[in-house]
């Protein structure tokens, strides 16, 4: 069965499966052969919000939407979901991102719009990330624009994935903290002030039974105490593609 499954998606970096029926991923055309979309934990595609008045996006954040070349697709906000495309749909996706010419880096912009702000598409192909950035709402007719519309999870109907969704696990945490003035109780991980700096930020890569530990105290707090300085402390999950903190300062 194994061998089967991965032959199933070795198929799908080579050419493009038909696929039966119609769907938010699936929809539109045949299509020609599209790059390679690679295994395993190996990024496809990333989409994230940036800009506005609030300065979303920053060293840190987390992506909208991420989607791996083994067809998992992990997506939503504070409480991340994990979707297993089929092979077909996931090469239905590939596909569609090239025609939408997300291949070839470029910024749809509207100098119109003040604190505008953006999905900023990441497109790996022939193993190279591409960036797009498209002006929000814009209006402006990009094929990118219409391209993520297909990247909403609620719109896939069951037939697009291999299992259903389910909540994500990461293998490991990044604990981002920031110094601040009060008082709080104490850290019990790793120490805080000596992370890698991601942005203004210090960083910490928190695995094992940590992560567990981890997620359940900081679902009732942010201010920790460690090592004489406070800090106010976010928790947050690394993606496949994301071995340690470095990865969170692109």
């Amino acid at each position: 069965m194994k061998t089967a499954v991965a032959a199933a998606f070795a198929s799908v970096a080579l050419l493009v499966c038909g696929c039966a029926g119609s769907s938010r991923a699936q929809d539109g055309h045949s299509t020609p052969a599209a790059p390679s979309t690679g295994t395993g934990d190996a990024l496809v595609l990333r989409i994230r919000t940036s800009g506005g008045i609030a300065g979303l996006g920053g060293p840190g954040s987390l992506p909208d939407f991420s989607l791996y070349g083994d067809g998992r697709a992990i997506a939503g906000g504070r409480q991340l979901t994990e979707y297993h495309l089929t092979p077909q749909v996931l090469q239905r996706l590939v596909s569609a991102a090239s025609e939408a010419g997300l291949a070839t880096p470029r910024t749809a912009d509207d100098p119109r719009v003040a604190d505008a702000m953006y999905k900023v598409i990441t497109f790996v192909t022939g193993g190279r990330p591409r960036t797009t950035k498209i002006i929000q709402a814009g209006g402006g007719g990009d094929p990118a624009e219409k391209f993520l519309e297909r990247l909403d999870p609620a719109t896939w109907p069951r037939s697009d994935l291999t299992a259903d969704p389910q909540p994500y696990r990461p293998a490991r945490l990044a604990a981002l903290a920031t110094s601040v003035n009060g008082a709080g109780p104490a850290w019990p991980f790793k120490p805080l002030a000596s992370g890698a700096r991601v942005g203004t930020q210090s960083c910490t890569v928190l695995t094992g039974a940590d992560v567990a530990k981890a997620e359940q105290v900081a679902a009732h707090r942010t201010q920790w105490r460690d090592r004489g300085q406070t800090f106010r402390v976010t928790i947050r999950p690394l993606l496949p593609d994301e071995p340690g903190c470095t990865a969170l300062t692109r």
